[in-house]
């Protein structure tokens, strides 16, 4: 039943399940007066067999005149459709949208004791279609959302089918999980992503007039593997129960896993033979080398933290509580090694050591010398440092409380 996004507003009786003679000629309604503010306006192709809807759902693209800088006001859309009553969203987001059922507007069609009870159902004998209208960033959005969501959950399965390849596929298109850093996209393009995956678009574009066509397209798809498939667990988002068609296809799948088919055999022989399927999809989609560059980024942004940060620096030179001394050491280290690229250099070919070697060598070369003059409450450090550039020695002084017992001069390395 529709009218979910009214439920502060209407018991959800208000908005009976609409027949799919009345559905279809509403769909032609509304979308003319939805065309006459937006370039391109649609409906995802519907789930195959469905004996009635809850509501009806408009994908918008690009604004016309005199809108066609900004967005169109709810307001309009409201009025175009013959609304009353509006949840409005800002930006590319969906807006919902109650229609009152007219008196006797289902006669025509048949239906004048279904609505007669639907009436009877409703508090105060009003009832509405709910139209929801999601507005998209731009054609290309459009173009993904229109596919993914058409034949009901046909977009959902094919992501449940690409989890299970280690892949995650939705309306943005397909991208590799790589926890715990941000997904990896691959592309957003579903022509390229369907020819990857193998799935034939001629056969989607000839229609699916049940749900078991679409559950076999989705089967046909690279990397699919009944007797390996799972609907949940690490990686795998839990689903609304009412997503019966996606439910039906894990319990179809079930029954395909205890008695597969010889072409399904065949097939998964094949896969066996197939190299793992990030690699496969980094190389069709020609992301090796990018993928690769981000993670070595990674790497090297970690490595850095753990063998050249602040702590790891003052603990080496034995800065006590000088840390303006301990950015001196850090800034001349990357001067002499060439910036961060030469540290990490030196890291992979000597390691620690030597960076540690070359720290010392700093502090020294710098002159920095840290000296007890008064052992009372407070420490005074003299730091002798001896500028590179004019050759003069600057003396700085600073008080430091100690809190603990002094640290050791033994110098290291």
């Amino acid at each position: 039943m529709g009218g979910s996004a009214f439920g502060s507003v209407f018991q959800p009786t208000a908005f009976p399940r609409i027949p799919p003679l009345i559905y279809h000629a509403l769909k032609v309604l509304f979308l003319s007066g939805l065309q006459e503010f937006y370039e391109w306006v649609g409906v995802p192709t519907e789930a195959p067999e469905k004996l009635d809807h809850g509501d009806l759902d408009f994908l918008a693209a690009i604004p016309k005149a005199p809108f066609a800088d900004s967005s169109v006001p709810h307001e309009r859309v409201r009025d175009a459709i013959g609304a009353t009553y509006m949840n409005p969203m800002e930006g590319n987001r969906t807006s919902n949208y109650a229609v009152p059922i007219k008196p006797g507007a289902w006669t025509e069609f048949g239906f004048a004791g279904l609505e007669h009870q639907c009436r009877k159902d409703a508090e105060n004998g009003e009832i509405y279609y709910q139209v929801d209208v999601h507005v998209c960033y731009d054609k290309e959005e459009w173009d993904r959302t229109m596919f993914f969501h058409s034949y009901g959950d046909m977009g959902m399965i094919l992501g449940l089918i690409s989890r299970n390849a280690g892949l995650a596929l939705g309306v943005k298109g397909l991208k590799i999980p790589d926890p715990p850093n941000p997904p990896f996209d691959l592309s957003e393009s579903f022509d390229e992503i369907t020819e990857f995956l193998e799935l034939s678009m001629q056969r989607y574009d000839e229609g699916f007039q049940t749900k078991r066509d679409v559950f076999e397209w989705a089967a046909s798809m690279r990397f699919f593997d009944p007797s390996q498939f799972r609907s949940q667990g690490p990686g795998i988002s839990k689903v609304k129960p009412e997503r019966k068609m996606y439910a039906e296809f894990v319990e179809w799948v079930e029954s395909m896993r205890q008695n597969p088919s010889q072409d399904q055999i065949d097939r998964l022989s094949r896969q066996d033979r197939r190299a793992p399927t990030r690699d496969v999809a980094l190389a069709f989609f020609g992301k090796k080398d990018e993928f690769e560059a981000l993670a070595k980024a990674r790497s090297d942004r970690l490595r850095l933290k753990e063998s050249f940060s602040g702590s790891v620096v003052h603990d080496w030179a034995e800065m006590g509580g000088y840390w303006k001394g301990v950015k001196l050491i850090m800034d001349e280290v990357r001067a002499r090694l060439g910036g961060e690229e030469g540290i990490l250099k030196l890291l992979e070919k000597n390691g620690e050591d030597d960076l540690k070697k070359v720290v010392l060598q700093v502090r020294s070369d710098l002159g920095i010398i840290l000296s007890t003059k008064a052992p009372q409450a407070e420490e005074q450090l003299t730091v002798l440092m001896t500028s590179s550039s004019t050759s003069e020695t600057l003396v700085e002084e600073i008080a430091v409380d100690v809190k603990e017992p002094p640290m050791s001069s033994t110098k290291t390395g």
